[in-house]
């Protein structure tokens, strides 16, 4: 409630201050966890989290916020995009929030503070073994060697990470998707150290079946790649016309779309790619997860994992345990001792099994 009330008084700021004041206030640590969930509990890779529930890569670029992002009741985060070198990003404005669809579109553009700033800020923070971090790497706008950028940092940061994502898909900076064709992602993942760290690559929903199955083939025969991350933004608009919004020129502003218009595209790719690899690999799920039924849903397509970042903007603090509680009474309801167990199934969470 209080959340919503900041929210209305604060509406004439922009953006991205308003993102800092979020991150300034977790960092207070004034949000307190709640209770755990225990059919919540999961095992992914070797690790046990407390539950499935993630932050996604984005909202906190500089490991500013941990503590705090952990008192919200995440079972795991996702920190970065960080780049080898500081960087300013894309022109602003560059964030656009559309309310009418609790959606974002942006073009950031891996603002970050660099590695050496990211990796000082991870070693100030007193890792417990529950509190599970991935580390998501991008290279920056104007590197002259891409693959090099991925290398360097994917070495730099192993230490400090439960798993790393290789950030290949974000539609704002020039030339990154590129790196998700055939031959680009076989030369990227040769210039890998050998395999040290469970390791993960974000892809894109508008990557056409072609793609999509190379992708698919290529994780599925390295040893250096453990899973995918299911997905990054969206360049298309196409679920932005179904009711009216009243700044409609944002629709055309450039830059990835999120929120729960991404949800379908996002479902429709994880829902392809599991029934190509056949829960061989570990799946994570992103892109409109809004409630505990959006969670479910996710991983009952093949999801092990799942992660949010535009809901936490509109809904605030108390969306985190909200959605653990619905998908511990969802799995409940559908007579599932733990998560694992709903992976893969099809179950929809609107059709309940009476017990």
């Amino acid at each position: 409630m209080y959340y919503k009330i900041i929210s209305k008084i604060s509406k004439p700021l922009s953006p991205e201050i308003l993102h800092k004041l979020f991150l300034f206030s977790l960092k207070l640590r004034i949000f307190k966890k709640e209770k755990n969930f225990s059919n919540l509990r999961t095992e992914v890779f070797g690790k046990s989290f407390e539950n499935p529930l993630g932050l996604a890569a984005g909202f906190d670029k500089n490991a500013d916020a941990i503590p705090g992002l952990f008192d919200l009741g995440f079972g795991f985060l996702e920190l970065g995009t960080v780049t080898p070198m500081p960087q300013l990003g894309n022109e602003k404005p560059r964030v656009f929030k559309i309310p009418e669809y609790e959606a974002v579109i942006q073009r950031l553009g891996f603002n970050n503070r660099g590695v050496e700033d990211f990796l000082r800020n991870l070693k100030n923070f007193d890792k417990k073994k529950n509190q599970i971090l991935g580390i998501n790497i991008g290279k920056n706008k104007n590197s002259e060697d891409n693959f090099s950028d991925y290398e360097f940092l994917y070495d730099i940061v192993k230490v400090h990470a439960d798993y790393i994502t290789i950030n290949i898909s974000s539609p704002n900076t020039p030339g990154l998707r590129d790196l998700q064709k055939k031959e680009n992602i076989i030369k990227l993942i040769s210039r890998l150290p050998s395999k040290t760290k469970t390791t993960f690559i974000k892809i894109s929903p508008d990557i056409n079946d072609r793609e999509l199955d190379d992708i698919c083939n290529i994780v599925l025969d390295s040893a250096k790649i453990d899973g995918l991350i299911l997905t990054n933004t969206t360049i298309s608009r196409q679920n932005l016309y179904s009711k009216p919004i009243k700044n409609s020129w944002k629709i055309e502003e450039t830059g990835g779309l999120s929120g729960p218009p991404l949800r379908g595209l996002s479902n429709e790719i994880i829902n392809r790619v599991y029934k190509k690899t056949k829960g061989k690999i570990i799946l994570i799920g992103v892109g409109g997860v809004s409630s505990g039924k959006d969670a479910f849903e996710k991983i009952s397509l093949g999801c092990n994992l799942v992660q949010l970042y535009t809901s936490l903007i509109y809904q605030g603090p108390s969306l985190i345990i909200n959605i653990l509680k619905e998908l511990s009474y969802l799995l409940k309801k559908n007579n599932l001792k733990n998560v694992s167990s709903l992976v893969g199934t099809n179950i929809k969470p609107w059709k309940i099994v009476k017990s």
